[in-house]
């Protein structure tokens, strides 16, 4: 199979690499970590959420809240079943779908082994944000817990109350985490369907949603909405 490939194709997949997973250390441990963006500024308001709904005595908002994060994550991970059956049904049928495509102008010719592995890459990366998103639904039930374990507010229970809301935001920032590296997943996802019509168009994909990734993270108008307040 990997001989198959040429080398435009092994340049895309290594581009993908870097891109994909570059950002992901650049954000956790390199250059980036240092530096504000939306998760960060966003978990200091889960903070400040925790904060309030630790001091509300019905916190039946703060339910509804959780269980809308919870059906959005849901959601995601049954659309990523969906897709991976369709990828299912595409492999069975790779040799009739590859001689369709390649009807198309600038679709290149290539062997029905290297077609049947653009398959299987698109699968390995539905089925991570599959587990990425089952696993933040797994966790917003943990932190309804959370939430209804919450003490009372009191001022004997002031200082406990302060640290189990902390813990709570702690636990939603985690869950938000696996959220977003299963849509970042699913972002490359798309991009790895232009690798059908040429390696090119991969290529100037996986750039295309780097740049979007980093530009809504570290520049965008919801950033500064978020921070608006704090600027003040």
């Amino acid at each position: 199979m990997f001989a198959a490939l040429t080398y435009l194709d092994m340049f895309a997949i290594a581009w993908f690499a870097l891109c994909y997973f570059g950002y992901g250390w650049a954000v956790q441990l390199g250059p980036l970590k240092d530096r504000e963006g939306l998760v960060a500024a966003i978990q200091r308001r889960r903070v400040q959420w925790m904060l309030a709904a630790a001091r509300r005595d019905v916190r039946i908002m703060d339910s509804q809240l959780l269980m809308n994060l919870s059906s959005g994550n849901a959601f995601f991970a049954s659309t990523t079943v969906l897709v991976l059956g369709a990828l299912t049904a595409m492999l069975g049928a790779a040799d009739n779908v590859k001689h369709r495509l390649e009807q198309l102008p600038y679709v290149g010719d290539v062997p029905l082994v290297v077609w049947e592995f653009k398959i299987l890459f698109l699968m390995a990366l539905v089925i991570r944000a599959f587990f990425k998103f089952a696993w933040a639904f797994r966790l917003t039930h943990y932190l309804g817990t959370m939430l209804g374990s919450m003490p009372p507010w009191e001022a004997s229970t002031a200082v406990q109350c302060e640290r189990h809301a902390a813990k709570t935001a702690q636990l939603a920032g985690i869950t938000a985490t696996h959220s977003n590296d299963g849509l970042r997943t699913i972002y490359f996802a798309i991009a790895g369907l232009g690798w059908f019509l040429h390696s090119i168009v991969f290529i100037i994909g996986c750039g295309w949603v780097l740049a979007i990734v980093y530009r809504r993270e570290y520049a965008s108008r919801a950033l500064m909405a978020i921070k608006e307040d704090e600027a003040e």
